[in-house]
């Protein structure tokens, strides 16, 4: 599965960089939530996972910057109401 991610994204999803997806985290857009919590099975999945590097992965967990796929690739949400489309070809400020 990971292999598939990191074939799919080539490098960090964030806006702008630049990082070999070999080398980042695996995140779920949609937070997992644990089975005994209530969450439901097959959470897992190439759909809901997407490469981040480290940096960018904490700066998303931390609340900072959030995201969801869409089919055109990534939709970024930032500080002081910032928006990027993060598409295999490149990066997009969005108004």
């Amino acid at each position: 599965m990971r292999e598939l991610v990191i074939l799919r994204d080539q490098t960090c999803i964030f806006p702008r960089c630049s990082i070999d997806a070999r080398t980042c985290d695996l995140d779920h857009p949609t937070p997992y939530k644990p089975l005994e919590e209530g969450g439901p099975p097959g959470q897992t999945h190439p759909e809901n996972l997407a490469a981040l590097c480290r940096r960018h992965h904490r700066a998303k967990t931390a609340g900072h910057w959030r995201y969801h796929a869409t089919p055109e690739g990534y939709h970024w949400h930032g500080p002081h109401n910032t928006h990027y489309l993060r598409t295999p070809r490149g990066s997009k400020r969005l108004p």
